[in-house]
């Protein structure tokens, strides 16, 4: 759970009908907020700091509070809608800076922002505010924690620097040297994502296509959710033949990417090439709805309807 900027009040037993005014009922609504917080209840943790930020919105503790609640509730994993999801994540950022342009010396509102924009996969901005927190607040325990949280930030973009390195390297002329440097880092890594994804990458470059399933294989494992792994592990199965695994995969990244054409080139290619003309077409047409400046998927499309056969698998 997130540390939550205290008002000093620790009383949940009163009732709002005993403070009469909107800081009072603040004060009150914040309490029982940051009980709801400590009780892992977070949307109603959420909907008590947003009375309370409609109540008093010029304390930026409450902005604070409010932010850290949405952070509490993604987090949490109660939140199933994606669009819900990022929503809440932009209104808690947009609360935090509204606390720093009421009080631009409010430090736990860097130390959040610090953790939002790590969630929001922008690493310079963490980084930013967190020296920022550690600038005002150099000890205690929560400057403890964003400077673990800063080693880690470092130690990831090292071995970020480490794949691409490697990536660069079998793109050069240096296959084994690259391909030592990523076993490196799973071996050191075995569960992060990104090491076997980018595995995956090197061995689809070398045409290593059973290495190359087994890596992205392993990057589903750890982000089943991640749509770019079930586009990757399809077209290796579908450069060796296995025709109905790569079907499945690339429904499944659409499931998650719905919206993707460059997805949906790749099956139609597919699904033409076992000859279901009717489906090829349904396909192609709707990834020119989304894609319509995409002459590649246009040049398919007519000669599917001319009645050619599939073209070459690769787009």
């Amino acid at each position: 759970m997130n540390e939550y900027p205290s008002d000093g009040t620790d009383s949940v037993e009163l009732t709002l009908f005993e403070f009469p005014g909107p800081e009072n009922r603040a004060q009150k609504l914040a309490s029982l907020g940051l009980q709801h917080a400590q009780d892992g209840h977070y949307e109603e943790a959420a909907r008590a700091f947003e009375q309370v930020v409609e109540a008093v919105p010029d304390d930026p503790r409450y902005r604070a509070n409010l932010a850290a609640a949405y952070q509490d509730l993604i987090r949490s994993g109660t939140v199933s809608d994606p669009d819900r999801a990022e929503s809440l994540l932009e209104s808690a950022c947009e609360h935090l800076l509204d606390a720093l342009r009421i009080d631009p010396d409010f430090a736990p509102a860097y130390r959040t922002l610090g953790f939002l924009y790590r969630d929001m996969e922008a690493p310079w901005r963490a980084r930013e505010m967190w020296g920022y927190y550690l600038d005002m607040e150099p000890t205690g325990s929560l400057a403890v924690e964003v400077q673990a949280a800063l080693d880690e930030l470092d130690r990831q973009q090292h071995l970020h620097r480490l794949c691409e390195e490697a990536s660069y390297l079998i793109n050069h002329g240096e296959p084994e040297r690259g391909m030592r440097m990523l076993e490196e880092v799973t071996r050191e890594e075995p569960e992060w994502y990104e090491a076997w994804f980018w595995t995956g990458l090197a061995c689809r470059e070398l045409e290593l296509l059973d290495p190359g399933i087994e890596a992205f294989a392993r990057a589903l494992e750890l982000d089943p959710e991640s749509p770019f792994a079930c586009h990757e592990l399809a077209a290796l199965l579908a450069r060796k033949g296995e025709r109905e695994a790569a079907e499945g995969f690339w429904r499944r990244a659409l499931d998650r990417e719905y919206e993707e054409p460059w997805m949906m080139g790749h099956l139609a290619l597919l699904l033409w090439r076992e000859d279901r003309r009717t489906e090829t077409e349904a396909l192609l047409s709707r990834a020119l709805d989304i894609d319509p400046g995409n002459r590649k998927l246009r040049l398919h499309l007519r000669s599917l309807q001319a009645g050619h056969p599939a073209p070459p698998y690769e787009l």
